[in-house]
């Protein structure tokens, strides 16, 4: 996956009503926005709940253009990349959740322009990662490699629109840091592979910044910011490697399994979640901390109330290794078996009630 060299967005705004008068806003970070065309990405269904916001921003400056994704491909970012370039567009804008955000990425990378991400859902990392996850071949996901936003602005307001199950979600991506930072150390040992010390660190902040707050409602202005900074220092550690080792090890291994292999129509923080209980197991420590956190915030990720039967799970885990076999993680130093995971399964459906 080839990432760009590690460049800080230029600018970053986590509070309410950021999105308001946001060209007087983008006129202070880029110069002379007047004289700048921009391509506005989003979808339909953001467009129908945010249209008076939307309307209002057409309305007032002339030189935008909207792009309304309706499934992100690699194909579609690369078309689009291509008008990008051809009529001379300075300036992309994402508005929108992970689908939106990832294909308004990849043009913009592929069309060198700058890039504003404007997300409307809390529910993965990928905000200010340099990755973005598009469909391939028989619509299956592939990450490639790009570059972070030049800019982010997070308005809380717009994010309390966003369903109870995509918040959870964002937590659910953040616990995957912990289980990830272990295999990325475990990595290092085995390998002899050098981790960043920068990049383990903030990836290890965004961890502890949820597993410690004291805000009890996920909905809470403060919490959501809490989040929003979590999921932030996630991508840029990941910026900071030139990879996503600081924020994915064996547990998205088994995310990528069920993506690949079966239809567990969840979001992707949920899998992730599950998958670092049970890596917590492999890698002989404790899962308690990040159960009792979950419970905390009510989110379910019973095998059960996934859609993930004992078959799946033990069969998503016996082949997650295949799907990225370069990928080194406590699944290289242990054999795994139908009995084993069985157990396994058994133990964590009642832990997880």
């Amino acid at each position: 996956m080839n990432i760009q060299p590690f460049i800080l967005p230029l600018f970053l705004t986590i509070e309410e009503n950021s999105t308001a008068d946001l060209i007087s806003k983008l006129d202070k970070e880029f110069n002379n926005i007047e004289s700048k065309k921009i391509m506005l990405f989003t979808s339909k269904s953001i467009y129908n709940i945010f249209k008076y916001k939307i309307d209002s921003l057409l309305n007032i400056y002339k030189k935008i253009s909207t792009f309304f994704v309706y499934d992100s491909t690699y194909d579609i970012a690369v078309d689009i990349a291509k008008k990008i370039s051809i009529e001379d567009y300075d300036i992309v804008i994402g508005f929108g959740g992970g689908k939106v955000l990832d294909t308004a990425k990849y043009a913009s990378y592929v069309s060198k322009k700058q890039y504003v991400a404007i997300p409307t859902t809390l529910s993965n990392d990928g905000i200010a990662s340099p990755i973005a996850v598009l469909k391939t071949y028989e619509g299956k996901s592939k990450s490639f490699g790009c570059k972070s936003p030049d800019g982010i602005i997070i308005d809380t307001n717009v994010i309390k629109y966003t369903p109870n199950i995509l918040l959870m979600a964002g937590i659910g991506d953040t616990v995957s840091n912990y289980t990830a930072l272990f295999d990325w150390k475990l990595e290092s040992k085995h390998k002899g592979i050098h981790t960043n010390d920068f990049a383990y660190l903030l990836s290890d902040t965004a961890f502890n910044i949820l597993l410690f707050s004291r805000e009890g409602d996920i909905r809470n202005n403060n919490f959501i910011r809490q989040l929003s900074q979590s999921l932030v220092l996630s991508g840029l550690a990941m910026n900071i490697a030139g990879n996503s080792r600081p924020c994915s090890g064996s547990e998205h291994l088994f995310s990528h399994s069920l993506d690949e292999h079966y239809n567990i129509n969840v979001p992707h923080g949920l899998k992730v979640a599950l998958g670092s209980i049970v890596s917590c197991i492999f890698q002989k420590r404790s899962s308690e901390p990040i159960i009792n956190f979950l419970k905390r915030y009510d989110v379910d990720i019973t095998p059960e109330k996934l859609g993930i039967s004992k078959k799946v799970f033990i069969n998503a885990w016996l082949r997650a290794q295949d799907t990225r076999p370069d990928r080194f993680s406590v699944l290289n130093t242990i054999k795994l078996s139908e009995n084993y995971l069985e157990k396994i399964y058994n133990e964590i459906t009642e832990e997880l009630k």
